[in-house]
C-alpha cells in the first residue's frame, strides 16, 4: 500500500515541487491550495488529490486531519509549508499586519499540527515537517515580524519533537536559506512609510537579490520525510542556510552577531565573505 503525505501551500515554490517529487516516488499526496484558480494544477498526476484550505481558518485546520485521512484511508506524513512574508520597518508595521503574520505562520500551523496529532499518535507513527526560515537563527532588519513568527515555529517544533517522540511520531523543522520563490512577489510591506527608513531599507534589499533554486529546498524536504532519521530535528537548505550553524559554532554567538551585523549594514568583513557563501543564483521562473 502506498504511503500518503499531506502538503500545505502547494500552488508554487517548495510546495509544488515537493508534491511532484512525492507523486513521482509513488506516494499518495493530499495537496492544499488557497485559491479556486489553483485547484487543477496537479490534474496530470493520478495519485494527487488537491483540496482547498485557507490555513488562517483555524476551525478548518482542526478538522483537516480527518478530511485528509478520508482521501486515501491513511496519513503517514505532513509538511506544513504554507506561509507568507511580511517585510518593512517594525515602526511602520500595523498591529493588524503583525497579527495576520502570526495567524498564518504560527497559529494556523499550530492548528494543523493539532489536527494530525491524534491520527499519528493512535497509529504510533507519523512524520511532521514544519517550515521555518534561516532568519529564525539570524536577525535580519526589516523582516523582524516574519522572522519572529519563524522563530516561534522553530521552538514549537523542538517542543513537539520531545512531546510526541514516545508515541513514534517524528517532528522536524526546516530552515531554508534565501530561495527564489513567489513569496517575494507577494510580499506584504509595512503599512506606514516613514522617511528615515526608506534609504537604509532600499540599501538592504539591494544586498539580497541573489537567491537559490527552490529545488534545493524541495530536495531537503523529501529527504526529511524519507531518511528514517529520528535523531535530527533541525535541517537546513541552501549554501547560506547550511553555513549559518557551522559559522555560529566556529565563531560563537557574539562574534557571529558582530560579523552578521556588519554585513547587514553593507560592510561585510573579509572573514564573513570567506566563511559565508552567498545563495546560488537561480535563473528559473519559480
Amino acid at each position: 500500500m502506498n504511503k500518503t503525505i499531506v502538503i500545505t501551500g502547494t500552488a508554487s515554490g517548495f510546495g509544488k515541487l515537493v508534491v511532484e517529487m512525492f507523486a513521482q516516488a509513488h506516494w499518495n499526496v493530499v495537496a492544499t491550495v488557497r485559491k479556486d484558480s489553483d485547484m487543477n494544477i496537479f490534474d496530470d498526476l493520478d495519485n494527487v488529490t488537491t483540496l482547498k484550505l485557507d490555513v488562517n481558518n483555524e476551525e478548518d485546520d482542526l478538522n483537516f486531519g480527518e478530511l485528509a485521512k478520508q482521501q486515501y484511508g491513511r496519513v503517514d506524513a505532513l509538511i506544513n509549508n504554507a506561509g507568507y512574508f511580511q517585510a518593512g520597518p517594525l515602526e511602520g508595521t500595523s498591529m493588524d499586519q503583525v497579527h495576520r503574520q502570526f495567524q498564518t505562520n504560527v497559529f494556523g500551523l499550530i492548528a494543523l499540527n493539532k489536527a494530525f496529532f491524534p491520527i499519528f499518535r493512535e497509529q504510533r507513527s507519523g512524520i511532521i515537517i514544519n517550515v521555518s526560515s534561516i532568519s529564525a537563527e539570524e536577525g535580519f532588519p526589516y523582516t523582524s515580524v516574519y522572522e519572529a513568527s519563524k522563530s516561534a515555529v522553530l521552538s514549537l517544533t523542538e517542543g513537539m519533537n520531545a512531546e510526541l517522540g514516545e508515541f513514534g511520531v517524528i517532528v522536524k523543522v526546516l530552515l531554508p536559506g534565501n530561495m527564489q520563490t513567489n513569496i517575494f512577489n507577494k510580499t506584504e510591506v509595512a503599512e506606514t512609510t516613514i522617511a528615515d527608513y526608506i534609504e537604509p531599507w532600499q540599501h538592504f534589499n539591494a544586498m539580497n537579490t541573489v537567491r537559490s533554486n527552490p529545488q534545493i529546498t524541495a530536495d531537503v524536504m523529501f529527504r526529511m520525510v524519507t531518511d528514517g532519521n529520528n535523531k535530527q530535528v533541525r535541517y537546513y537548505s541552501g549554501p547560506d542556510g547550511e553555513a549559518v550553524p557551522r559559522v555560529k559554532h566556529l565563531l560563537g554567538q557574539q562574534w557571529f552577531w558582530e560579523e552578521f551585523n556588519q554585513r547587514n549594514h553593507g560592510k561585510p568583513t573579509q572573514l564573513w565573505n570567506t566563511l559565508m557563501p552567498s545563495p546560488q543564483a537561480d535563473d528559473s521562473q519559480e
